[in-house]
């Protein structure tokens, strides 16, 4: 909101500079954002809260000024001459639905003239950030500017049978308003109508043939007090939000129609026929406030006595009706719709006295006795695992379709009672189908690279009923390194999966895992495989099977894996055991075996490992050859063996007698599969 220092000052002796001023408005709670010199004036930007309505005006800036500056207000007496005609007789008011509208009020200027503005009242409102139209548009904007009233100027003389009608909207079709924009009536609305037909949207805005124009010699002038409840709504449901609205929205002063009315009938220049009518739905009643001084002195952390306090409170314009040691009871004025509790007041003394004034302690701080969950302290070591790997974190929707579960899941669902749509009613078994989304989400936009993980739970049923398993879940599809010149990428397959999930367990010290090919409905045939930590299986790891790709739109590959954190925990220890670096040096050995292409090659290495070598220190497969003259079905691995001693330098005789003893049994092992 803009608001010019120049209109400040025709209530205000501000002697003070621009940012003096500033700072007094930001003790106020009314944040100035920033400052701009025009001409001999200066226009602050003011950021104002929700519950500051009464400040969305000239008079409620002076009103908070005054008060924090301690200085008095000069107020201007409006003085209007009226004819003889009485006003009663030129228009009737009936307010039909009471509960959005609580008094309506209406003034008559005959004779007026439409005309341009004169420069004070247009270089009043191009301050303001208004935009000037002619002398009645732009008087209704200086009054709700100054005063903080919206008001409606209705030519008059288009008012069908000199009655205004506040009614809800009831099957009342199109009105055009005065952005010449064809507006649906929504049913419930509160509308203001003459004998036949709506003339205006209460609060928001009016329809476009009783407007004013150059026509225009007879004026009526709106003044009311609208619920905020009703204001928001029409505005939300019409889509529209014009200054009138915003005002009503925070609430009005319901005591400042009539000088309003007054205001706006002596600017406008013409005849003002004598009187105002109005019709009153609900009488204004004061809000009765009380307040005690112990709990607010305990609550700011400071020591006033109840004068101070109701001293403080006086220069805000709050009555105080009684005081003692025990409570301050007040009158809240009209014009402040936010003070409506205790807690209230005790923070109006609090800004009065000065936030920046209350003295500073130092508070105690008291730890609760209770640590953290380990399954959470878990979930967040394995975040941190995860995008030290360089995955990005995913979030996805606990809620799913029926079809996302056919497509990944064989799993018996979790259906929601009353789910607010058939996309999001099932509790999803695996985080597959939301991780695949994603991934459909980004290939749409050319993504074709993803590198995910997400960290949450499942739903599953169990004998005992249901159960929520926290899981974690890695998704890799298209290339596995960002493109160079030198190397050009190549696409992720299984075995970049099966590395991450390897890397996550080893980062969490978790040795020995096995991969054992299952057959899971959602992952291909003949590339997925379970992942055991022991006798525990721990989870799934593999492609994605492409006909359920196939029937989301997605083209490329996809690589999942899913871990069970409840599992990984049971088996996680506490504590681990560091070993020395041997000093003896070590020895060596290839060994290239011929194999049918269904024997694991993870086999194998459980079947060396079983051996327990005393010399075996380790073994890794070096290479993996496949080609049609050894065989469409075979393949030859060749693996990499060092042998060690701890204690002595090995020989030469020793490895190869260790060698030959583990590569016979292995063979052996493996029966006449080897050639």
């Amino acid at each position: 909101m803009k608001v010019s220092l120049n209109w400040l000052k025709e209530f205000l002796d501000l002697p003070q500079s621009p940012e003096e001023i500033s700072d007094a408005l930001t003790l106020a709670g009314l944040e100035a954002e920033g400052m701009e010199v025009v001409g001999d004036d200066v226009i602050f930007e003011i950021g104002l809260t929700p519950n500051l309505g009464h400040c969305m005006s000239i008079i409620g800036m002076v009103r908070e000024l005054s008060a924090i500056l301690n200085l008095p207000i000069k107020r201007q007496e409006i003085e209007i001459k009226e004819t003889d005609e009485k006003i009663e007789d030129a228009i009737k008011i009936d307010i039909k639905d009471s509960l959005q509208c609580a008094k309506y009020c209406a003034r008559l200027v005959r004779g007026v003239k439409v005309s341009p503005s004169p420069d004070w009242l247009r270089e009043k409102l191009e301050k303001s950030g208004l935009r000037s139209i002619n002398n009645v548009v732009d008087v209704s904007n200086l009054v709700m500017l100054e005063m903080g009233q919206p008001l409606h100027m209705f030519d008059y003389d288009e008012i069908r049978g000199s009655q205004i009608v506040v009614r809800a909207a009831q099957d009342d079709g199109i009105m055009k308003t005065l952005d010449e924009e064809e507006r649906v009536i929504p049913d419930g609305v509160l509308l203001i109508c003459d004998e036949e037909r709506p003339v205006a949207f209460a609060g928001v805005m009016g329809e476009l043939s009783s407007a004013v124009s150059e026509k225009t010699h007879n004026v009526l002038i709106e003044a009311a007090h609208f619920t905020p409840e009703s204001i928001r709504k029409s505005s939300k449901q019409l889509n529209l939000r014009t200054d009138s609205s915003q005002r009503f929205e925070r609430g009005i002063d319901p005591l400042g129609l009539e000088s309003a009315l007054d205001l706006a009938a002596s600017l406008l220049g013409g005849k003002i026929v004598n009187g105002i009518v109005e019709a009153i739905a609900h009488d204004y009643k004061p809000h009765i406030v009380e307040m005690s001084p112990i709990r607010a002195n305990r609550l700011l952390g400071i020591d006033l006595s109840v004068s101070e306090m109701s001293d403080l409170l006086k220069r805000l314009e709050i009555e105080i009706l009684s005081e003692s040691d025990e409570v301050i009871r007040v009158q809240v004025p009209s014009y402040r719709n936010d003070l409506r509790t205790e807690i209230d007041l005790i923070e109006e003394v609090g800004r009065m006295y000065g936030f920046n004034n209350i003295p500073r302690t130092v508070s105690r701080h008291v730890s609760s006795t209770m640590s953290h969950s380990p399954l959470y302290l878990f979930e967040e070591e394995v975040r941190k695992k995860l995008v030290a790997q360089g995955l990005q974190e995913c979030l996805t929707c606990n809620l799913i379709s029926p079809k996302q579960v056919a497509l990944t899941s064989e799993k018996d669902p979790i259906h929601v009672l009353h789910p607010s749509s058939v996309d999001q009613s099932v509790l999803r078994p695996s985080l597959l189908p939301g991780l695949l989304e994603v991934i459909k989400y980004n290939l749409d936009r050319g993504n074709l690279s993803i590198a995910a993980f997400e960290v949450g739970r499942v739903h599953l049923k169990v004998q005992e009923g249901f159960a929520v398993e926290p899981s974690a879940s890695i998704v890799l599809t298209g290339s596995e390194t960002p493109y160079h010149y030198k190397k050009k990428p190549e696409n992720v397959d299984f075995y970049e999966i099966k590395g991450h999930v390897e890397n996550l367990l080893d980062s969490l010290g978790l040795d020995g895992s096995r991969f054992v090919p299952s057959h899971v409905h959602a992952l291909h045939p003949g590339r997925q495989a379970h992942v055991f930590l022991d006798s525990v299986m721990i989870g799934i790891v593999g492609e994605v099977h492409p006909r359920h790709l196939s029937g989301l739109g997605i083209g490329q590959r996809v690589y999942f894996a899913e871990l069970s954190l409840h599992n990984l925990i049971d088996l996680k220890k506490t504590h681990h055991r560091a070993e020395s670096f041997s000093l003896m040096p070590a020895s060596e050995r290839d060994w290239t075996i011929s194999l049918e292409e269904k024997i694991p090659i993870g086999t194998l290495l459980e079947e060396m490992k079983l051996f327990n070598s005393p010399l075996l220190e380790e073994v890794f497969l070096l290479d993996l050859y496949k080609s049609e003259k050894i065989g469409k079905d075979r393949k030859n691995a060749t693996f990499r063996f060092r042998y060690r001693d701890p204690n002595k330098t090995i020989e030469a005789e020793e490895v190869e007698m260790e060698h030959k003893r583990l590569t016979q049994h292995i063979a052996e092992k493996l029966g006449n599969r080897v050639p």
